[in-house]
């Protein structure tokens, strides 16, 4: 991977890392991620369709693949909420990374684009890494830590960030190369991923969603801000390199920031492991970006 796209990608976890603190913080408000959801997708979705008259227009097979990268984008969402509302953020958050990396190690696999031995064994370090957070103690291996309704949602999440990845990474390759590409392509997603995600709160858990006062569309505001910032890099990223599954392991490193915020601000427990598993996670960045 270049050092241009590794920048983007480290840049990227900041974001990431912050945005998901941030949903943390307010796991009890279920309308934050649709409110986020709406002001990313209202201030891109404009800006986009005039590109796409007046400017490079996306292939007709972006704009296919775009409802369905919505869809997994507003599954995604509903599990980081129902999981950050049953469970530890530093249980949630680093196994909801983890298990994507080695299932699109084996999607570019079938895609003919294999990762190196070394970009395998970073990988591998990565996920050992997000599997070993969950836990207070070596010398006890409680599985109900994995077994908990948290960790079901962590599922989900885990299934639809596979999902949205592999068809953003198709998508990418064909719309129009550079940053305001993945700029509209990133408005027009998360506008089409709202209607979903409402559907999902309103009807599959009966969630309340209130309109919102002005501080709360405030709070939206910054969110939107933080997962714009986070997942636009990405997106270039995905034209500039031709594994999916390098650019996730590499996304992995906001875990240790993560690990590190959850630690500091919500006082979770475990902190010297859960730091052990962040170094392993580091240590397998670094081979991925090597290999």
């Amino acid at each position: 991977m270049s050092a241009p796209a590794l920048g983007l990608v480290l840049l990227s976890t900041l974001f990431h890392a912050g945005w998901n603190l941030f949903a943390h913080t307010h796991r009890g408000d279920a309308g934050l991620f649709l409110r986020a959801a709406l002001v990313a997708g209202l201030v891109g979705v404009a800006p986009a369709l005039w590109l796409q008259f007046f400017g490079s227009p996306f292939p007709a097979l972006v704009w296919l693949l775009l409802p369905v990268t919505g869809f997994f984008q507003a599954v995604y969402l509903l599990g980081l909420f129902m999981g950050y509302r049953s469970g530890d953020f530093t249980v949630v958050y680093p196994v909801a990374r983890a298990l994507p990396v080695l299932i699109l190690a084996l999607a570019d696999t079938l895609r003919g684009r294999s990762p190196t031995a070394l970009g395998l064994l970073g990988m591998l370090l990565v996920t050992a890494g997000c599997l070993l957070a969950p836990l207070d103690s070596l010398h006890r291996l409680p599985w109900e830590r994995y077994r908990s309704r948290a960790l079901c949602w962590v599922w989900v999440t885990a299934g639809a960030t596979v999902g949205y990845t592999l068809v953003d990474k198709i998508a990418l390759e064909r719309a129009p190369p550079g940053l305001l590409s993945a700029a509209r392509y990133a408005g027009l997603q998360w506008f089409l991923a709202a209607p979903y995600l409402y559907a999902a709160l309103r009807w599959l858990i009966r969630a309340e969603l209130p309109l919102g006062d002005g501080r709360q569309w405030r709070q939206a505001a910054l969110m939107a801000l933080f997962v714009v910032g986070a997942y636009i890099p990405i997106l270039w990223v995905y034209q500039l390199t031709p594994r999916a599954s390098y650019v996730v392991a590499l996304r992995q490193f906001s875990i240790v920031l993560g690990v590190v915020g959850g630690i500091l601000i919500f006082h979770e427990p475990a902190a010297r492991l859960r730091l052990v598993a962040a170094l392993l996670i580091t240590g397998g960045i670094a081979l991925v970006s090597v290999g």
